[in-house]
């Protein structure tokens, strides 16, 4: 995996269209992607200048945005700050909160509420270790361990990932890992929500998805042929997205280049566009799944 000499071509391409088309569309996660991991979930604030960015390049009404997160719709727009907000399809795709602040929920099946109920009785007897914390969403039920220490995680783990995969083979839903926990989730996943976002555009319309996570992965996979996946995050790891960017730093070279491709068009070539500092490297281009066997 080795740094390309300047701006990845794929990048490169992407940006020439955005330049000349009169709509965009980029896609986000939020934690991880746009804001760094925190302990308390609700301290999670965007990175620096990344805010501000995102601002504009809506202002210009050449791009819409759209965050594609595993954290509630509503809980995410206050945490992004963007205004006026960006439509945010929460808890992987199963609901949907648009800029006028109007919330749609997918509707579950019966089976898959009774099963989630069922587990969220059982975890309490998987002696969890001190620290870990359950969150009950409408969906899903979502362990978390980030900031306990792997050595008192381990067996936690093991009991926890036993317990959801058993659930996940039973019935329609899925057990996912992620940065510092794993989710057993019913409904909708991310990549169902890229396919309905792209299913409103038109089909030459320019897109990137940013993501980080294994549960990026679903929307990489569904963008494919349609636009740019890009995995933001410090280390690299596989994925089937098509370039890789760190960040705060290179994330931000990017939302300038995608900002400047925006405000000055065709006027300039895109290479003057890009930052000098932003330098994608190529990524072994296999799913988390395949990679993980």
């Amino acid at each position: 995996m080795k740094a390309t000499a300047g701006v990845d071509s794929a990048i490169e391409a992407l940006l020439s269209r955005v330049a000349t088309a009169p709509v965009s569309a980029l896609l986000v996660d939020f934690d991880g992607t746009l804001a760094p991991f925190r302990v308390d979930p609700a301290s999670v604030r965007p990175w620096a200048g990344v805010r501000e960015l995102l601002e504009r390049i809506q202002c210009t009404g050449r791009t819409t945005i759209a965050v594609v997160t595993g954290r509630p719709a509503c809980e995410t727009a206050p945490l992004l700050g963007i205004i006026p907000p960006p439509e945010v399809w929460g808890l992987h795709g199963a609901e949907r909160l648009d800029a006028a602040g109007w919330l749609e929920q997918q509707t579950l099946e019966v089976e898959d509420r009774m099963a989630l109920a069922a587990i969220l009785e059982l975890l309490p007897l998987a002696d969890l270790a001190r620290g870990i914390r359950i969150e009950r969403k409408w969906n899903a039920i979502a362990v978390h361990w980030r900031g306990v220490s792997e050595r008192s995680v381990q067996t936690t783990r093991a009991r926890v990932m036993a317990l959801f995969h058993q659930a996940a083979r039973t019935g329609r839903m899925r057990c996912m890992p992620f940065d510092g926990g794993v989710e057993l989730c019913a409904g909708r996943n991310k990549g169902d929500a890229v396919r309905l976002i792209l299913h409103r555009l038109a089909a030459d319309t320019p897109v990137a998805y940013l993501g980080d996570d294994e549960t990026d992965e679903d929307a990489f996979q569904a963008l494919e042929g349609r636009g740019l996946g890009i995995l933001v995050r410090r280390r690299q790891r596989p994925s089937a997205a098509h370039a890789w960017l760190r960040p705060p730093g290179q994330l931000r070279d990017f939302l300038a280049a995608w900002l400047r491709a925006l405000v000055q068009g065709s006027r300039r070539p895109v290479a003057a566009m890009v930052s000098g500092a932003l330098v994608s490297e190529s990524i072994d281009r296999r799913t988390v799944g395949s990679a993980l066997g």
